[in-house]
């Protein structure tokens, strides 16, 4: 696997912790939601960064009261057709107002890469023969029907403006 910066942030680095592993000193971990919310304080003070590792079923409101400790999450997609990780992506960054890096993993493909972008996926873990297809589909579209997770102004938003501000000249015209 390739880890795939879709926006231009610089991934991190981290290590998923299997169930009975402990964190060395500093070391940047990832740990399932479960695991997350049942450590001590302790375990989050020992390691650099901690995240956590999601699946499309998890509720973000469970990610409320963490966010704050959140370095960065994980979404694991088991399929390519279930959506609800973007859904998660969109409330975490608009809802909760997480900054940290959000990665999907799992079954993404390169069809969905813009899609995983506008969402607030910063990185993807792909399979290394899948990498060039990634980056040729996010360079494909440059301008969309439909705002972002940011509100980035769709191509609606800028036909209405222009058709408004038409009428509002060509209004002022007629009136003079």
């Amino acid at each position: 696997m390739t880890l795939l910066s879709l926006n231009g942030t610089v991934a991190g680095e981290w290590t998923a912790l299997a169930a009975d592993e402990t964190t060395t000193a500093g070391a940047s971990v990832a740990v399932p939601l479960a695991r997350f919310t049942e450590e001590s304080e302790a375990f989050f003070a020992d390691a650099g960064s901690v995240g956590v590792i999601l699946g499309t079923d998890t509720d973000y409101n469970d990610l409320a009261p963490l966010v704050n400790k959140l370095a960065f999450v994980v979404i694991d997609f088991p399929a390519f057709t279930d959506g609800r990780g973007f859904s998660i992506a969109v409330r975490l960054r608009k809802d909760l107002g997480f900054n940290g890096e959000i990665r999907a993993t799992g079954h993404v493909i390169p069809d969905q890469a813009t899609f995983l972008m506008r969402a607030g996926f910063d990185t993807a873990d792909v399979a290394e023969e899948r990498v060039a297809a990634f980056e040729t589909a996010l360079e494909r579209f440059q301008l969309f029907y439909q705002t972002d997770y940011r509100g980035t102004k769709s191509v609606a938003h800028t036909r209405h403006t222009a058709r408004a501000s038409e009428g509002t000249i060509q209004g002022a015209r007629k009136a003079s």
